[in-house]
């Protein structure tokens, strides 16, 4: 188990240090060209398999990125390393046709440890959104009645690196804190397919726009128990996501597509970007072998956010276990759902993007307290009349990889 620790430990450090952790291809959404793209709801994990809830969750067994508050919560070991694996596969149609696409992205990795009986720590890194989109149109040149095509796409993500940190300050009542530096870049790319209305006289060129973005910012959580007797437990929880500002930095670039000659660059320029911010509620019931617990989110954004407008979501979710420390298989597992409805925080033709879906998981024990939790999610966006409708089927394969530090074998 230990050699198993440390080899994929060594594997994320190597993956953090080469940069490129999530640099795969995102959401594949055409909703992502607005701003800077699709923000992510911080639902991994346990949360994924319950619609996104998890700001009064308090599980012994899981970690919940949505509270930082809740990292104290988790008795059954003293540490934990968490991933996940997401595959989604989109269909999308607008008015003129329909596609479909898939992804898979590496979307999160975590280290987890007690800093000491009340407290504890977890370091790791997310994204904060992501931009993954393409479609092309017709256009002329000045004076010009013969159309030629241009294609437009953009690609890249925005994640945070952090350090989470939480203290039972009563025996009822959680504080957590989650500092993060947020770094990334987007690229929004526009090919002009010249050659056939030309003739030849004008290449084919690309122009390229990256924007760099850095900064840093930080989440607050607070989690408190009014009711728990005889293994029954009530929680009430929230969560606030601070307004923070990240530096862009952004870059500019024509060139021959044949040739990768530069046409022209534009000197960097340099700007501050006012992210928003979210407040996030929520109530748990639960008891040895059922939870079951509800959220409401409200998300805040600047007013030079044209493209984005606030918004409220709802999330309900379950999950039974009928007895994580059983001796039979199906005893150790853990059965998860739950549903999610967003009003919608992006704008396109004048009103909100809504969202809808669900899921539902199952966790299964593999060696002692390690375990793979796989979660299928479906979530609809959109309607043809605004852009497009899309419609998501999504697999999350998360690993839970714990033991229990310093103990000593007894014997007879």
């Amino acid at each position: 188990m230990r050699a198993i620790i440390n080899i994929f430990c060594c594997s994320v450090c190597f993956l953090i240090f080469s940069g490129e952790l999530f640099a795969q291809r995102g959401d594949g959404s055409l909703y992502s060209s607005y701003g800077i793209g699709l923000l992510s709801e911080d639902n991994f994990g346990q949360s994924a398999r319950l619609g996104g809830v998890g700001t009064a969750v308090r599980s012994p067994y899981f970690l919940n990125q949505l509270n930082p508050a809740s990292a104290t919560s988790v008795s059954a070991y003293n540490f934990m390393v968490d991933a996940q694996v997401d595959y989604r596969l989109m269909n999308i149609k607008t008015s003129s046709e329909e596609i479909t696409i898939n992804r898979t992205n590496l979307s999160l990795v975590s280290f987890w440890f007690r800093t000491g009986r009340k407290s504890a720590m977890t370091l790791g890194i997310m994204p904060m959104s992501s931009v993954d989109y393409s479609f092309a149109e017709k256009t002329y040149f000045e004076g010009s009645t013969t159309p030629f095509d241009k294609y437009i796409s953009g690609y890249g993500d925005i994640n945070k690196i952090y350090m989470n940190f939480a203290l039972d300050v009563l025996p009822r009542v959680t504080l957590g804190v989650r500092p993060y530096y947020a770094f990334g870049n987007i690229n929004h790319e526009t090919y002009y397919n010249t050659d056939l209305v030309t003739e030849g006289t004008v290449e084919s060129f690309k122009m390229n726009e990256r924007d760099n973005y850095n900064g840093v910012g930080a989440d607050v959580g607070i989690q408190f128990v009014p009711y728990k007797k005889e293994g029954k437990q009530l929680t009430i929880g929230a969560s606030y996501q601070l307004p923070s500002t990240l530096k862009s930095t952004t870059t500019s670039l024509a060139y021959l597509n044949d040739s990768d000659s530069v046409l022209y660059e534009i000197p960097e320029k340099n700007d501050n970007v006012l992210l928003g911010s979210a407040i996030k509620g929520g109530i748990s019931f639960q008891n040895k072998n059922l939870l079951i617990a509800v959220d409401y989110s409200h998300k805040i954004f600047p007013s030079e956010w044209e493209d984005y407008t606030n918004s409220q979501r709802f999330s309900l979710g379950g999950e039974y276990m009928p007895n994580f420390y059983g001796f039979k298989f199906l005893e150790r597992m853990n059965f998860s759902a739950g549903l999610f409805y967003d009003t919608g925080y992006i704008l396109s033709e004048g009103s909100p993007v809504e969202s809808k879906g669900g899921s539902i998981g199952f966790g299964f024990p593999i060696q002692g307290f390690t375990r793979i939790n796989l979660a299928y999610q479906y979530e609809q966006k959109g309607t043809v009349a605004q852009l497009s409708r899309e419609v998501t089927h999504g697999i999350t394969l998360n690993f839970n990889l714990a033991d229990i530090w310093f103990q000593k074998s007894g014997y007879q």
